[in-house]
């Protein structure tokens, strides 16, 4: 099918990778070697290997290598699996205590959200060693990453070393981990990182972390209303403030390194992320699904699952819809962010990722709002992209030496 072209936007000026075979994995996904440090490295994480990723999600980073590897990016979806090329420990060193906590090197975490926090025990860590991208493997990725490295992150003549994205504005800012762009070493990553290591010592879960006077002086996140739900085994759940807090407790690490002034170490957070970080508004960057379906997953599937209208057929009221989150997705954000397990819970119902996932094949089909989105992922470059949001001065929550905290 030939879509149509989406305004505000160009015709990518290179020749994306041929299309492949979910079943018939390149060895440039599936085996590609080592990084090079300050090279142009998109990490992920999947547990149990890339090839067991479901199919949309599959799509999502094959979409990733056909569009950047051409432009000498590499993909490395890494896992756990033994004797796998991707194995993280392949990458970094999973038995130092420096670099992993103890939970980590027993494989002794616990809880319904393990594997969750097992992906967020590593994505510090790789960008420390090598520099580069982390993505969720749930991102359809409509942003320029290639522009954003080559013109600021690893360029020596520009002030940002830090990409991300923030939930809130400051004093409020809370820079999320679903999507981190740094250089090797970068230090507001390197102190978010010993933060976590100490919040992880000597335990297996993040039950009650919030309550760490590490993270205490940061706001808790919100969640829109206080749900509880059956957890099944786990039994009855009270969804709040400090639970969805506990839950993403790495990115409440990255608030306290924002947060902080450590005068003995030269570390002044606020001052950092002013003048050092790129930083785009998470609920505009990468949630225009949601807001115009009001976070209704089954509204946002039931659109993007409508054919688009034949050539002379009036356009209905919903296909319009379609269109305008498809264009504005496209041309105005960054990407599209899956949600699935905790997200779903938290609004009560199956997620767009959750549905695409129960309707094998839903996230491309020809002839779709969704398909047309896949064909963007692939064919088309923001004329004008998402400016850096401005952070203004704010005070910072914690003055005290992170040393005297790691000794304890």
């Amino acid at each position: 099918m030939t879509y149509p072209e989406i305004p505000r936007t160009i015709r990518l000026p290179y020749k994306i990778e041929p299309s492949i075979s979910l079943d018939n994995l390149p060895e440039s996904l599936t085996a590609p070697g080592l990084p090079k440090t300050g090279g142009k490295s998109i990490f992920a994480f999947w547990n149990t290997g890339i090839s067991s990723l479901p199919p949309y999600l599959l799509r999502n980073v094959i979409n990733w290598h056909r569009r950047f590897s051409p432009l000498g990016w590499t993909i490395y979806v890494l896992d756990t699996v033994p004797g796998s090329a991707l194995n993280v420990s392949n990458f970094i060193d999973t038995t130092s205590r420096s670099i992993v906590p103890e939970a980590f090197i027993n494989n002794s975490i616990v809880g319904k959200y393990a594997a969750q926090h097992t992906s967020d025990l590593v994505r510090f860590p790789l960008l420390l060693r090598y520099g580069g991208v982390y993505l969720d493997v749930g991102v359809l990725l409509f942003g320029d990453i290639n522009s954003i490295w080559t013109e600021q992150i690893s360029n020596p003549e520009s002030p940002f070393d830090f990409f991300g994205f923030t939930m809130g504005e400051a004093p409020d800012l809370q820079i999320v981990n679903f999507a981190l762009m740094a250089g090797a070493n970068n230090p507001l990553i390197e102190r978010a990182h010993r933060i976590l290591l100490k919040l992880w010592e000597g335990k297996n879960t993040t039950t009650n972390a919030h309550e760490n006077p590490l993270v205490s002086h940061v706001p808790l996140m919100r969640v829109p209303q206080e749900v509880t739900i059956d957890d099944g085994e786990e039994g009855k759940m009270v969804i709040d403030d400090k639970v969805m807090t506990d839950y993403a407790i790495q990115i409440q690490c990255m608030g306290s390194a924002q947060r902080w002034l450590d005068e003995d170490e030269g570390w002044d957070g606020p001052k950092y992320v002013r003048e050092k970080c790129w930083l785009l508004s998470m609920i505009d960057a990468v949630y225009v699904h949601e807001q115009a379906t009001s976070w209704n997953g089954k509204r946002c599937w039931d659109l993007l699952n409508q054919s688009l209208p034949e050539d002379g057929a009036t356009e209905s009221a919903d296909q319009a819809l379609a269109r305008k989150i498809v264009e504005e997705m496209v041309a105005d954000s960054w990407a599209l962010k899956l949600g699935h397990g905790f997200a779903a819970k938290l609004f009560g119902g199956d997620t767009l990722g959750i549905l695409w996932r129960k309707n094998d094949g839903s996230d491309c089909k020809e002839g779709t709002y969704a398909g047309w989105l896949r064909w963007a992922e692939l064919n088309c470059q923001q004329e004008h992209p998402m400016k850096r949001m401005i952070v203004s001065s704010y005070e910072p929550s914690m003055k005290a030496r992170l040393a005297d905290f790691e000794k304890k």
